[in-house]
């Protein structure tokens, strides 16, 4: 019984090492992949998504999220920033130029000096925005985004 559960943990050591290495991203972020973006906007959602609702009142997460607005190669684009704790990068206000990179379809990367954070393109449509003071009509996959 003892070998077997020896067994057991060195293959879990193993296969956590593995995928730990497969994990660890390594800056292969080239300069021609970088472009230049304007913020043209930002607005925050204090509350965070709707969670669920209790009768007719909406019960909110408390995350607090930012949509933020682009302008990269004469497109607008809306982009998605979650911050568990609030944060939101003073690089970006409106008005400002960051560096971006765009990585397949719905996804996006802002420079926050040498970091990159992963962002979600979305336009008006995929926000499901709805309104606090009444349910929505049609049930919804995921949370929903209150109306401001």
């Amino acid at each position: 019984m003892r070998r077997i559960s020896l067994q057991i943990l060195a293959f879990c050591l193993a296969a956590t090492f593995t995928l730990t290495a497969q994990d660890v991203k390594t800056d292969d972020t080239k300069p021609e992949d970088l472009q230049t973006a304007k913020v043209l906007a930002v607005k925050k959602y204090d509350e965070g998504r709707i969670a669920r609702w209790e009768g007719r009142v909406p019960v909110f997460d408390g995350y607090p999220f930012y949509d933020i607005t682009l302008t990269l190669n004469d497109k607008k684009y809306i982009v998605r920033y979650e911050s568990m704790s609030g944060y939101y990068p003073t690089r970006w206000q409106p008005g400002s130029e960051i560096k971006v990179r765009q990585q397949g379809k719905g996804k996006m990367y802002l420079l926050n000096g040498t970091e990159e954070v992963e962002v979600g393109i979305f336009n008006k449509k995929a926000q499901q925005c709805v309104f606090p003071n009444s349910p929505p009509v049609t049930l919804t996959v995921g949370p929903q985004v209150p109306c401001q």
